[in-house]
């Protein structure tokens, strides 16, 4: 029989540092490992090491997890490791001062509420080994100090606490997490011999001291839909700098990319697929499962479009954008004319970027590009109406895969909430949606989301794209 085995863990500070949230499993085990090394607690070694050898066997684990709040970035400096360079000089006679080996660091903690336990680990394993392995994990867990930081203590104990606010669970496309394999605990301890004897010698110091049987495991959010996307910034024809378009434009370059990827994909699906997915003429249910052609304007300081990126939808594998990045980069694009209007170079990693696609989830976005409504929100008397209005805008963002259950908060203006954006009213819009109304819009969300945030019509053109607020 199968059944559940859960490690739960709970921060004594109520902040966490590590780079990723949640702590991935791999940096669980290692806890679990470094606790049981520490001091007085070796006496359990002998214990403990069978059962976090067949902890290190299993599939990688659903992890729960609370939800964080990010705390304000600071930087501090910290030893950069070359003491050797100053003990080299010093053994020469020169002056050297360990004073002035620092580097700079951001650190970029993360609040957590103040009950815990804060994040869950939960196998499914045979339940006669969960039997048997149950006590020999929970001596590990108990010895467990810190997790994250030096600074990140803890303590953890194996126990189910039922479900927590986010299950993030392993899937095919998702944020990469390291997860131990079969020969973890032996590549921790050799990573321990060559740390405890890496100034041994005249070969000065080895700082080569970090594990290395680890391998990656994409995690994806229990109801999340992930999109495929690729990005491209929008060069000059010959390629050799960054040329802007207007702000208001965003349609005008949504086709020039649709009207390539139609051209570059034509021999590589068939003719169906490429009017239906990739130039969005589907008809029935399929009408809504198309790529998307987004134009991504500067939020600060001018809001010219720069950069544009292609989305598939939710439930797609990713195997379009992969081949438009292999297509289309370096490629020139042409306008309804033929006339040669842009070259694509490719780029998704710079900071306009993260204001679309943030390192982590985030609650607050704001439109940078209008939402253009399903219907009219006006009354009878031609009034604008409120309740009416949020009406609409629930429908946009169920429409774009948000249900209002997981929205607490809307603000709606034709002003743009960003320098260098304009109005609602003057962003061009085809034809058909020239008659609905556009708004300016700021959603937060009951749980942080990832980029990109699109709702509205013109989603599909990059007219009701969101960045984060902050």
């Amino acid at each position: 029989m199968i059944s559940q085995f859960s490690v739960a863990v709970t921060f004594l500070t109520s902040r966490y540092h590590g780079e990723e949230w949640p702590p991935s499993p791999a940096r669980l085990y290692q806890a679990l490992v470094a606790g049981v090394m520490t001091c007085g607690y070796r006496e359990h070694a002998g214990i403990v090491e069978p059962a976090l050898r067949w902890l290190e066997a299993q599939n990688p684990p659903v992890i729960r997890a609370c939800e964080v709040e990010d705390w304000s970035a600071y930087r501090i400096a910290v030893p950069n490791n070359d003491m050797d360079v100053v003990a080299a000089n010093w053994s020469r006679g020169r002056f050297a001062d360990p004073a002035l080996l620092r580097t700079m660091k951001t650190v970029r903690p993360k609040a957590l509420p103040s009950k815990g336990p804060h994040v869950q680990y939960v196998w499914r394993v045979d339940s006669a080994d969960a039997a048997r392995m149950a006590e020999p994990l929970r001596t590990a867990a108990h010895c467990l100090h810190t997790l994250g930081w030096g600074v990140d203590m803890a303590f953890a104990d194996v126990a189910d606490h039922g479900e927590s606010a986010a299950s993030y669970e392993p899937a095919a496309r998702g944020e990469q997490l390291a997860v131990p394999m079969a020969g973890t605990l032996d590549d921790l301890h050799t990573t321990y011999e060559r740390f405890s004897k890496r100034t041994v010698g005249r070969g000065g110091v080895d700082t080569h001291t970090r594990p290395a049987l680890l391998r990656m495991q994409p995690y994806r959010r229990a109801g999340e839909a992930l999109r495929s996307y690729v990005g491209f910034r929008l060069m000059d024809i010959d390629g050799d700098q960054v040329k802007a378009v207007a702000w208001e434009d965003c349609m005008k370059v949504a086709g020039w990319l649709r009207g390539a990827a139609g051209q570059w994909l034509a021999n590589e699906y068939d003719a169906a697929f490429v009017q239906g997915y990739v130039q969005g003429h589907a008809n029935g249910e399929e009408r809504g499962r198309r790529l998307s052609y987004v134009p991504l304007p500067n939020v600060y300081p001018d809001g010219l479009i720069r950069r544009a990126i292609i989305v598939e939808p939710p439930d797609a594998t990713g195997e379009v954008t992969q081949r438009l990045r292999l297509k289309l980069t370096g490629r020139v694009l042409t306008d309804s004319r033929g006339a040669s209007v842009r070259s694509l170079a490719p780029g998704d990693s710079d900071t306009t970027f993260r204001r679309y696609f943030p390192e982590t989830e985030r609650k607050a976005w704001r439109s940078v590009t209008p939402v253009v409504l399903h219907g009219h929100n006006a009354d009878r008397r031609g009034q604008i109406s409120v309740a009416k209005t949020e009406r609409l805008l629930l429908r946009a963002f169920e429409m774009a895969g948000y249900n209002d259950g997981v929205i607490e908060h809307l603000a709606f203006q034709g002003a743009p909430w960003f320098p260098g954006t304009k109005h609602a009213a003057a962003m061009r819009v085809p034809d058909h949606l020239e008659g609905y109304p556009r708004l300016h819009v700021e959603v937060r969300f009951m749980r942080g989301v990832k980029g990109p945030v699109l709702a509205g019509l013109g989603r599909h053109y990059g007219i009701g794209l969101f960045a984060t607020a902050g």
